[in-house]
């Protein structure tokens, strides 16, 4: 089946470690994405340790708690979410973090920066889109989880990450346990729009 077709969002794993080849593999194939002005302002962040992966989950936890509280949320749905979202990160195989280095963008000192950095970002986007299709051409699951734009210092601090380097995402990598429904799409024809809206 066409891994665009085939990929779907996988939550649980099993208990396999991956091989730092095979996910370099996907790092290749994320590298050969088009980036805008051919920058290419994506580095790759690979954990594999568990010491690392536990003061990543706890960090961020702290922040995550603190959000749902403001939200006003009931102490037991945020015990809930918070503990879910830890235990996928302490319990993940193998865990990309793509990241934005602002850096390699252009910067004009006018109102174009700002397309400069949105330019940036659907860049490193299209690289871990690659990276997707590859893990599931090679029968691997990942899940996607956008929450250090969330809390980006606590990611940075963790990690040592510069300033100028931005997290996007935590992609979770390994062998599928499960075989979910993948979700309904919409319909091509209530998205496409012919010479205009």
């Amino acid at each position: 089946m066409n891994p665009i077709v085939k990929r779907k969002t996988i939550r649980k794993f099993k208990d396999i470690k991956i091989e730092k080849e095979e996910i370099i593999s996907l790092i290749e194939a994320a590298t050969e994405a088009p980036s805008a002005h051919n920058f290419q302002p994506w580095e790759f962040i690979l954990i594999d340790d568990q010491e690392t992966k536990e003061r990543l989950s706890s960090k961020m936890a702290g922040t995550w708690i603190n959000n749902l509280e403001k939200d006003g949320r009931p102490i037991s749905e945020i015990n809930a979410k918070v503990n879910t979202s830890k235990n996928r990160i302490n319990k993940a195989p193998f865990i990309i973090i793509p990241c934005f280095d602002t850096s390699k963008v252009e910067n004009y000192g006018d109102e174009r920066d700002k397309a400069e950095f949105i330019m940036g970002i659907q860049s490193v986007a299209l690289a871990s889109e690659n990276l997707l299709l590859r893990a599931t051409e090679k029968g691997y699951g990942v899940l996607w989880l956008c929450a250090p734009l969330f809390c980006l210092d606590d990611v940075r601090s963790v990690l040592d990450i510069p300033e100028h380097i931005m997290p996007q995402e935590i992609l979770i990598i390994g062998i599928p346990d499960e075989d979910p429904k993948k979700p309904t799409r919409s319909n091509v024809n209530e998205v496409v729009h012919y010479n205009g809206w």
